[in-house]
């Protein structure tokens, strides 16, 4: 294994530490079986929508509807999903489809439209978010219960979450990224005249990639579906943004080809937790944003200082 690839991915991972060390000191119990499984469906939902974004700010883009196919999949799930494993399993698969082709539409749009992915990904919002309203007007709905124990219990100390999410990094996203379309997206985000020159078909990996990003932002629905027990098409909101800031703190970079996923995965768990910790610290409800946001602010420009630097030493190396 190549551990410099992951040299971005340091501040995400000690910066977790270190808080995760401080709730321990306010709240012994979170290491307890039950404050682990607490901890790792509360950041689950974002770990999975920051491969979403990942992926397609790895070419170069913004996915701004991230939040909005976690809302659709999440009303799809909680809406059709049936009693009987069988209705379970067809209804997985439906939202996966329909989550990976609102992928494939936003990505249709960058490579055919030539639409800038910001413009492109806040019209779908609507447009997603709007399909979503028409499926479930009201936040309800139902899911089995052995759904929503499969993926949010535990076994002793080791929740079910956490291999979901091991599961998807392991068994997903590993794979794909080091085939010939993982290289590609890695390209076309680092130089995309240069990906052209090389042979490499740019609208079609765009197009695999937001793709892609439709996938995992479904997964990132199923998985909120299986923990809320219910479908709410305005439940995705935060991830959207939340999402991008995990990506970057995780020592991905905004312009394209810089990034892999174990930092974002650690960035989103740290920014989940975030007002767990401010809440057992006492702070006011009423200033639990403002701690909040400025803690982002300084774990992000200290993250992209640290990033950059990395990236400065590999290339001294690889020079």
């Amino acid at each position: 294994m190549n551990f410099r690839r992951y040299k971005t991915s340091l501040v995400a991972i000690i910066a977790l530490i270190l808080l995760l060390a401080y709730y321990w000191y306010r709240q012994p119990l979170i290491f307890s079986p039950f404050g682990l499984r607490t901890l790792a469906n509360q950041g689950t939902t974002l770990a999975l929508a920051a491969l979403a974004q990942l992926v397609v700010v790895l070419t170069g883009g913004v996915d701004l509807s991230v939040g909005a196919i976690v809302g659709l999949s999440n009303c799809v799930a909680a809406t059709y999903m049936g009693t009987g494993p069988a209705s379970v399993v067809g209804v997985v698969i439906l939202t996966l489809a329909v989550g990976t082709a609102a992928g494939a539409i936003n990505g249709i749009f960058v490579a055919y439209g030539r639409i800038q992915p910001i413009i492109v990904t806040l019209a779908t919002l609507y447009v997603y978010s709007g399909i979503a309203l028409l499926i479930r007007p009201q936040p309800g709905g139902a899911v089995p219960d052995f759904y929503a124990h499969a993926l949010t219990s535990a076994w002793g100390y080791l929740p079910y979450a956490f291999l979901v999410v091991l599961a998807v990094a392991l068994l997903i996203w590993t794979p794909i990224m080091r085939t010939r379309l993982g290289t590609a997206i890695y390209a076309v985000g680092d130089n995309p005249g240069g990906a052209h020159m090389s042979a490499i078909n740019v609208n079609r990996t765009l197009i695999a990639a937001y793709a892609m990003g439709g996938f995992y932002a479904a997964c990132a629905g199923l998985f909120l579906t299986a923990q809320t027990t219910s479908g709410d098409a305005n439940v995705g909101t935060t991830y959207t943004l939340n999402s991008v800031a995990a990506v970057v703190f995780g020592g991905a970079l905004l312009g394209g080809g810089r990034g892999v996923a174990l930092g974002p995965i650690v960035a989103a768990y740290f920014i989940s937790i975030i007002i767990s910790v401010l809440f057992a610290s006492g702070v006011s409800p009423f200033y639990q944003s403002i701690f909040q946001g400025g803690i982002l602010i300084v774990v992000l420009v200290f993250g992209n200082a640290w990033t950059l630097r990395a990236r400065n030493w590999l290339a001294v190396l690889r020079s």
